[in-house]
């Protein structure tokens, strides 16, 4: 008999697979973002983002909206609430938050099966901007890699009730390898490394786990 792993792609495309992250793509948060990718991808998942898409007919909210259909699960970070030199905060993040409920709740079966996982920076901070939200389980990264890493994986595996996702601290330490060995993987690839794209970093992502799982 086969194994759960061995009967699923590698890198798999379906509703069920796909993970739509919602989130700053700043510089200040490209450390989190490469986490969270990272740990997506070993969960054996596949990471979803407006960046992903570069369809010119398409405004950026046609293509949010595209990402979240496409997606049954969803992690979204609220944390970034600091206003800018104007004194406004953004709400892009909760924004799109609220379409993915909404297509929970308002969309087509397939859509109801929609689970999500919502990062903050603290974990009770969220209460003095968003009270909706109160009585929903909101995890808090505090800025850490390793911490959004292990609440990534774990929501995953609880979410998807798999039983072939390593553990957090497996993958913890395969992403500190992984990041070690990127800058000489852009040299090699004739990139740079703090210019790096997402669809750049989630090709050398994809192909560092099908290396690291042929060894």
């Amino acid at each position: 008999m086969k194994q759960e792993n061995e009967s699923r792609p590698l890198f798999p495309a379906t509703y069920d697979e796909r993970v739509f992250v919602n989130c700053p793509f700043d510089d200040a948060y490209q450390s989190l973002l490469q986490a969270i990718t990272f740990s997506i991808y070993w969960c054996g998942f596949m990471p979803v983002t407006s960046l992903n898409e570069d369809n010119a007919l398409n405004n950026r909210l046609q293509k949010i909206e595209n990402c979240i259909e496409q997606c049954r699960y969803g992690v979204h970070d609220i944390s970034r609430v600091e206003l800018n030199e104007n004194g406004l905060p953004r709400f892009n993040m909760p924004f799109e938050l609220g379409l993915f409920f909404g297509a929970r709740r308002f969309g087509s079966k397939e859509q109801k099966m929609k689970s999500a996982l919502i990062f903050e920076r603290e974990q009770y901070r969220y209460q003095q901007f968003i009270s909706d939200l109160n009585g929903v389980d909101i995890k808090a990264h505090r800025d850490e890699p390793h911490q959004a890493i292990k609440k990534v994986r774990d929501w995953l595996c609880l979410a998807s009730r798999r039983t072939t996702i390593p553990g957090p601290a497996f993958i913890q330490k395969q992403f500190d390898l992984f990041m070690h060995d990127l800058p000489g993987i852009t040299v090699h690839l004739g990139q740079d490394t703090d210019s790096l794209s997402f669809n750049d970093f989630c090709v050398i992502v994809e192909e560092s786990i099908r290396r690291a799982r042929l060894n």
